[in-house]
């Protein structure tokens, strides 16, 4: 049966947190989604963990890659099994609000956009939220202002995927996928590519994701790849704005 809702959560040896975000989607409050979990070769007891929510409920599959390959080609495996009106993504130590689906879904089916976007908590392990949360803002913007907070490095929107839902036509139409070459910001590239495909875009601030600053993650280590992959990435968001206003023009 086709679900609204595809979500993709991506995991590699995220055993002692797993269970806690699985238990946060099965706890949603509207259950027209299906869960695809994608596990990056982990050497812990991920695959055992994530086996027995499988077997468990049939709106969970699971897919194992022999070999680690990193958490875009993770995601890229994700989307080619997603089969929702709308896909999502979840990282596999990350967890979410009850009505973290109910938002997405429900505001899909009263506007007329293609993307939307919730809030977030970004916590420490110990659970200290480290973010402001500010009063709750909705709006509808187009292409331009979409781009322009998704490159920003502070607000609500930025460039991350757990807090955005797509339509998973336009990703599938125009072959998107994540580069698989960049370890950091490859969510933030992705998100530019898809805006300049899209039309209308529903930025919400209402925190719904919890976002867990972990030690020892990628994005809390600093190494001469990552500045790479920060240039990289730069390079490949601003040639991807560049072509789009370029085409844009030569429609005029």
């Amino acid at each position: 049966m086709k679900n609204k809702l595809s979500i993709i959560m991506t995991a590699y040896n995220v055993a002692d947190y797993i269970s806690s975000t699985i238990d946060s989607v099965i706890a949603q409050t509207n259950q027209d989604f299906n869960l695809i979990i994608v596990d990056d070769c982990s050497t812990d007891q991920t695959q055992k963990i994530i086996r027995s929510y499988e077997k468990n409920y049939n709106w969970i599959s699971v897919v194992c890659h022999a070999h680690n390959a990193g958490v875009s080609t993770a995601r890229n495996t994700g989307l080619a099994k997603a089969n929702g009106e709308l896909v999502t993504f979840i990282d596999g130590d990350d967890w979410v609000e009850p009505n973290y689906v109910e938002h997405f879904i429900s505001i899909f089916d009263d506007q007329d956009v293609d993307m939307v976007t919730c809030g977030f908590f970004n916590e420490t392990e110990s659970g200290k939220i480290k973010n402001k949360i500010a009063k709750r803002q909705t709006s509808i913007v187009g292409r331009d202002e979409a781009v322009k907070q998704i490159i920003k490095m502070t607000g609500t929107v930025m460039g991350y995927t757990w807090n955005k839902a797509y339509v998973r036509s336009i990703i599938a139409e125009n072959n998107l996928s994540f580069q698989a070459d960049l370890d950091l910001m490859e969510d933030q590239v992705f998100n530019v590519e898809y805006a300049t495909l899209a039309r209308k875009f529903y930025f919400d601030n209402v925190p719904l994701y919890h976002y867990i600053s972990r030690k020892g993650s990628i994005t809390q280590k600093f190494a001469m790849e990552n500045v790479r992959d920060v240039g990289v990435a730069r390079m490949k968001v601003y040639k991807t704005i560049r072509e789009s206003t370029r085409n844009e023009k030569n429609q005029i």
